[in-house]
């Protein structure tokens, strides 16, 4: 389905126009005045919280990863359940990513297709990095971050280019042995001229349906992606640099109606086609004389469809478009650093159908933020923000408009009360209001006439100690989300109660010159007025065992690495009503690569997941509630082969 970007339009019409003029004025004013000469500043990195994860192009590579679980499987505080690749929903903390802000370089990654399946199309091989940052925090985390965000950061041609090369190329081969599938990416980069660099990549994944550690075949589990990337990085000045990148991934297969649910009279396959089109341009200002000017800018568009081709009603597609920017500035005076902005999104959302013809939704935000950043003394830092935003919906199918605001604010501190122990709090406020919903929904669904804003409130306290090759790390947060929405009635979506989590999580690693080696722990028990999270509660949360990640990584040699990770869910018996436990397991991997030339021009890999073969349903897959409703165990043993040479 085609869709007219409206982007002059909207900008055109849009009073936050006003805002990036001024502060536009304001920093151009900054870079035009006279230098000041400023005390020396240690720069930081924004994220300041200790609870913030991170995942690594190296961890990604070790995994050989395919898809979402494999993107986060070393993090226990994040679980992602489904089965099925095409069902694969992303929970921190027990919530949702439909309660977190979730970025793919800096362009939001807004609405919901069907709450039966999941609403991220990443691919892992473009991926630099992924960061997760846990419960509401800093204003830079956008708009209506209840549970925090997660922020996908691509690879830049540099990043592939050896030191010295100008031009090359990666070509790379998977075979997975469960699903009896392959995967194969071709890269291009290289400088264009000293100052411009490009690069372009194309992916192609095809698996079968997968077996589960008892032999049984998940029928209609089979899925083929192709994912087209393409990136041009420019440094116009000394001072000045743009990227600007296109990505289109399609994801098509005969699948399930509802993919998360095994098949039944209620669920039968049909034709179902996924597509992502984003296209992103950054802007980035550094001047060499004034501190006071740092300037980002980021534009937008992205396309998200998903189609029913000949389903139980008929054929369907739901398409959604968001466009939108953020422009934010820093300024450096003494040991104080600012960070504040504009961010502005709309997303216009539509559910298609020849018999029963096209509902729309129109939904937008625009925020404006500060962040400071403040070094009291040479062991105390101090943080402070606020963000304002404003939330509009306009609900075609009721002709309702719904417009809520306010303010989100945080406080934090870091505080070195030793050379060796590190401690850190903070509380933040997040607020969401009405927003688009999910699209297989919208000729259903409607919005109570009272529903309100929802309104998050976190709280974290912690430590880290530093001490050699020795790192440990633990905090506890309380997160309570006032108002949360979820279904009132039959078709109705309204404020539901208060949901509140508890939590704790603990990390402790350690270096040796070959090897390393770490364990963590999570626990969150997130609840609805007293009532723990069930599978039931979709788009908001579920309920998950303690978690426990060991990883080991081993360089045998120069040429050899070796690791193993094993993650461990303990049995789950604090359960919603009428909900049964969820057993605990235990699964272990194990990878090995091996660069047989003097280089790195060629890598052979074998990765081994699940090596016992264990079956077990994900906690964050949805449970057993009965015939009709019944989830999908995850898959057993998998050994993928990989070879990846560059030149």
């Amino acid at each position: 389905m085609k869709h007219e970007s409206h982007f002059s339009n909207t900008w055109a019409r849009n009073p936050l126009w006003l805002a990036i003029a001024l502060i536009s004025t304001s920093t151009t004013a900054l870079a035009q005045s006279d230098p000041q000469q400023l005390d020396t500043l240690q720069v930081t990195a924004e994220r300041t919280s200790e609870s913030d994860r991170s995942v690594d192009a190296d961890a990604l590579e070790r995994r050989q990863a395919s898809d979402l679980q494999d993107i986060f499987a070393e993090l226990p505080d994040v679980a992602v359940g489904g089965g099925a690749p095409a069902a694969q929903k992303v929970y921190v903390r027990g919530l949702e990513d439909t309660m977190l802000n979730v970025t793919v370089d800096g362009a939001t990654q807004s609405g919901n297709l069907f709450h039966h399946q999941g609403r991220l199309l990443v691919e892992p091989e473009l991926l630099k990095q992924v960061d997760v940052v846990t419960g509401a925090g800093e204003a830079t985390n956008g708009p209506g971050a209840l549970g925090g965000a997660i922020r996908f950061v691509t690879k830049d041609p540099e990043d592939l280019l050896r030191p010295g090369q100008n031009v090359g190329t990666l070509l790379k081969g998977g075979y997975f042995s469960n699903t009896d599938g392959y995967k194969a990416s071709t890269s291009l980069y290289g400088r264009l001229t000293d100052n411009w660099s490009a690069l372009a990549t194309l992916t192609q994944t095809d698996h079968g349906d997968y077996q589960d550690a008892e032999g049984d075949t998940q029928p209609y589990t089979g899925t083929e992606r192709f994912t087209g990337f393409a990136k041009l990085v420019g440094q116009l000045t000394d001072e000045q640099r743009v990227r600007l990148s296109y990505e289109r991934s399609e994801d098509e297969a005969y699948r399930l109606h509802r993919p998360h649910w095994h098949p039944s009279a209620r669920n039968a396959p049909l034709d179902q086609e996924v597509v992502r089109e984003t296209v992103t341009g950054q802007y980035g200002f550094t001047s060499d004389t004034n501190d006071w000017l740092d300037l980002d800018l980021t534009l937008y568009h992205t396309e998200a469809s998903l189609e029913h081709v000949d389903g139980p009603y008929g054929d369907y597609i739901g398409a959604m478009q968001s466009h939108g920017g953020d422009l934010r500035n820093r300024s450096q005076i003494g040991d104080l650093t600012l960070t504040y902005g504009v961010d502005y999104r709309k997303d216009e959302a539509s559910l298609g159908s020849p018999l029963y013809g096209t509902d729309r939704e129109e939904g937008s935000v625009v925020g404006l933020y500060l962040q400071n950043h403040y070094q009291l003394t040479d062991r105390l830092r101090l943080s402070a923000g606020a963000r304002h935003d404003w939330f509009e919906l306009d609900e075609h199918l009721t002709d309702n408009s719904f417009s809520e605001a306010g303010w989100s604010p945080n406080l934090g501190l870091r505080f070195d009360a030793t050379e060796q122990l590190t401690l850190h709090g903070g509380w933040a406020r997040a607020i969401r209001g009405t927003h688009v919903k999910e699209l297989f929904v919208l000729d259903y669904y409607r919005n109570a006439e009272d529903r309100t804003k929802e309104v998050a409130d976190n709280v974290e306290l912690g430590a880290t100690y530093r001490q050699g090759n020795l790192y440990l790390a633990a905090e506890v947060f309380e997160t309570r989300i006032d108002n949360v929405v979820g279904q009132v009635e039959r078709g109705v979506l309204g404020n539901l109660g208060e949901l509140k989590s508890r939590g704790f999580n603990a990390r402790i690693g350690y270096e040796w010159e070959r090897l390393d080696a770490s364990l963590a722990y999570s626990r969150a028990r997130p609840e609805i007025d007293g009532e723990p999270l069930s599978d039931d509660d979709m788009a908001i949360g579920t309920s998950i065992g303690d978690t426990w990640v060991a990883n080991v990584n081993f360089q045998a040699t120069d040429a050899i690495d070796l690791g193993w990770t094993g993650r461990f869910a303990e049995r789950l018996a604090h359960v919603a009503e009428d909900y049964p436990q969820k057993a605990g397991y235990g699964v272990n991997d194990l990878y090995a690569s091996w660069r047989p030339l003097d280089g790195d021009e060629l890598t052979l890999s074998l990765r081994v997941n699940n090596v016992f073969d264990k079956q077990y349903f994900d906690h964050a897959s949805y449970g057993d509630a009965g015939d009709v409703a019944h989830g999908l165990p995850d898959p057993g043993r998998d050994i993928r082969l990989s070879a990846t040479y560059r030149f």
